[in-house]
């Protein structure tokens, strides 16, 4: 699958994706932008400018005009903030692609940033901070993250504090958004069903802008946290835990091996994770394995959801499963599935528009070269059943091991 890359005169980063069998096109708009980027007073303000973004232009001067123009045409749309990014998407039938890409640049071009929207919407941003915070497993990665990047950005949640958020001033805000949203900070990816027309329409509504200044492109580098261990004390049924260790940053090579080394070890439902704590032992409904990258740094975790009194039972098999893994490292067969799984997960994703434009949009904004989805899956193939039992043998070491959990317990009852 091929793809274009160029710049248009106002050095906004272009990406066209054709798709062959699609009649949807997916216009979707990074800044590389987020959490960690933000001075602490403002914490949360990318996430906030987000939000304004939807309150209308001079064009479309309010959220209904705006956003009625979008449901008409049956469109999916939405926003997104991360700790180093910002995104914005519409998906629409291609035909009304240039309406897309119009309500997009107006929108990021042209808000008007009305003071008393400004205000207003801090209330529903607050009601998002607590509904994070009610239901532990949207609220476990950040409880996690802050015990492992303690005291630097990086561990700070998205959304900032009540107190921070409630304090912002307009004239703080607008300077933070003109110091990251500028044409030349932004990558534009259009995947779908691209035609002649797709280009002049992008050159026409994203080229019109002039760039008003140098961007910033500085954030405070992470550091990892002191604590082994975050509980927070909630009363639930069910307890979520956060275990894990320092992984590796966006780009670094040895990700192909971690995707393979945690699709054995928690990937899916015959991964070992799986059959030994919910099929074998029946503690757990949710147990899983992943890793997250950042631009300097990463980690790999496990997360389960379990009763509490069997917190204790489910660390010990992790951790012997671990064990098990630096010792005699995957079978040829689990080796093998893993690579399959791997290239049929992104196979099935990669049908869809909107998943092509995140999969190109986010090399743009981290890779220091793009890969294709065929070059991605070569990697994968080259990962050998040794380069697994080694990263383990790196990765797990139970020295370096932070665990956070949300739910009724104490503290000093978990044992790792």
């Amino acid at each position: 699958m091929s793809y274009e890359k160029y710049q248009l005169k106002n050095k906004a980063n272009i990406i066209l994706v054709p798709l062959k069998d699609t009649k949807s096109v997916t216009v979707l708009v990074m800044y590389p932008v987020g959490s960690r980027y933000e001075p602490e007073k403002l914490a949360g303000v990318s996430h906030y400018i987000e939000h304004l973004m939807f309150k209308g232009t001079k064009k479309r001067p309010n959220t209904l005009v705006l956003t009625r123009e979008i449901d008409r045409l049956g469109a999916e749309y939405n926003a997104f903030t991360g700790k180093e990014y910002t995104g914005y998407f519409i998906k629409v039938d291609a035909e009304y692609t240039e309406t897309a890409v119009d309500i997009l640049s107006d929108m990021l071009f042209n808000s008007k940033f009305d003071p008393k929207e400004m205000e207003r919407e801090k209330g529903p941003i607050v009601e998002e901070i607590r509904m994070y915070k009610d239901n532990p497993i949207m609220n476990i990665e950040n409880i996690y993250e802050d015990l492992m990047f303690a005291g630097c950005p990086l561990g700070r949640d998205i959304a900032g504090s009540e107190k921070y958020v409630l304090n912002y001033k307009q004239d703080e805000v607008l300077a933070y958004r003109k110091k990251h949203y500028q044409p030349q900070n932004m990558n534009v990816v259009v995947s779908g069903n691209i035609n002649d027309k797709t280009k002049k329409v992008i050159e026409h509504y994203f080229g019109s802008e002039t760039n008003k200044g140098k961007v910033s492109k500085d954030f405070k580098e992470y550091k990892f946290g002191s604590e082994k261990i975050n509980v927070q004390k909630k009363d639930t049924d069910q307890v979520q835990l956060m275990l894990g260790f320092p992984g590796f940053k966006y780009g670094d090579k040895r990700n192909p091996i971690s995707g393979v080394m945690n699709t054995i070890f928690g990937g899916s439902m015959s991964s070992r994770l799986f059959i030994q704590i919910r099929e074998r032992r029946g503690l757990a409904y949710m147990v899983r394995s992943g890793a997250e990258s950042y631009r300097d740094t990463g980690y790999q975790f496990v997360r389960i959801g379990l009763e509490a009194k069997n917190i204790n039972k489910a660390i010990a098999v992790v951790k012997a499963e671990m064990e098990k893994l630096i010792k005699f490292g995957p079978t040829i067969r689990e080796l093998a599935d893993a690579k399959t799984h791997i290239r049929g997960g992104l196979t099935l994703s990669l049908e869809d528009s909107s998943t092509q434009a995140s999969f190109y949009a986010s090399q743009a904004l981290f890779a220091d070269k793009i890969k294709t989805p065929e070059e991605k899956l070569k990697e994968i193939e080259k990962v050998t059943k040794d380069q697994v039992q080694a990263l383990a043998k790196q990765v797990y070491n139970w020295k370096k091991i932070r665990v956070a959990i949300i739910g009724n317990v104490e503290k000093q009852e978990i044992k790792f």
